[in-house]
């Protein structure tokens, strides 16, 4: 009964050796093969990805992703399940999670769609796509937008948040509704 097994291991030892070895051997006579499995127009594709932004050794925001496929040529990242934490100047963090985002490496601005959620502090905000421009360094959106938090609900068409003075400007049939709270 050993015996059996030993030679039953070896056998599957060796197939899987002989798997192994022609599949390196077609993959180095045919590089090209590897590559056709990636999506049109996309130079590398990469699952489960940390990405840091720092500024002067400052710590901007990282992101983390799901999946990313990088276009050389459009210079930008298209991401999955994108997840992406900004820091801000008073220590405090904003959280942006939404389905999908693309990522302009020459620009560094980003922009998230599909169920996006957004939460800084007690608050959070919901939209269907946001934009993150780095120079201003300011979240917006031009779709309608609903924040809640600490008994106060806003909604409006469009909103900008800036990061740097943690500013919050709701614009278009602005409506706010106030509960349990003093002002």
């Amino acid at each position: 009964m050993l015996k059996v097994k030993i030679v039953l291991y070896c056998l599957i030892g060796v197939m899987v050796a002989g798997i192994g070895f022609v599949s390196y051997h077609h993959l180095r006579e045919e590089p090209r093969a590897l590559l056709s499995v990636l999506p049109k127009n996309t130079d590398v594709s990469l699952n489960h990805i940390h990405h840091v932004a720092t500024r002067d050794g400052v710590k901007e925001w990282t992101l983390d992703a799901e999946t990313a496929q990088f276009q050389k040529a459009d210079n930008k990242t298209l991401f999955k399940d994108i997840s992406v934490t900004f820091f801000l100047n008073d220590g405090k963090t904003l959280h942006l999670n939404g389905r999908d985002g693309v990522l302009m490496t020459d620009s560094k601005d980003m922009e998230v769609w599909g169920d996006v959620v957004v939460r800084n502090g007690g608050y959070e905000f919901n939209a269907d796509k946001l934009l993150y421009e780095h120079k201003s360094h300011t979240i917006s959106t031009k779709t309608p937008i609903v924040i809640k938090g600490n008994g106060i609900e806003v909604t409006g068409d469009s909103m900008t948040f800036n990061l740097q003075t943690e500013q919050v400007m709701v614009r278009g049939r602005v409506k706010a509704v106030f509960e349990n709270c003093t002002l």
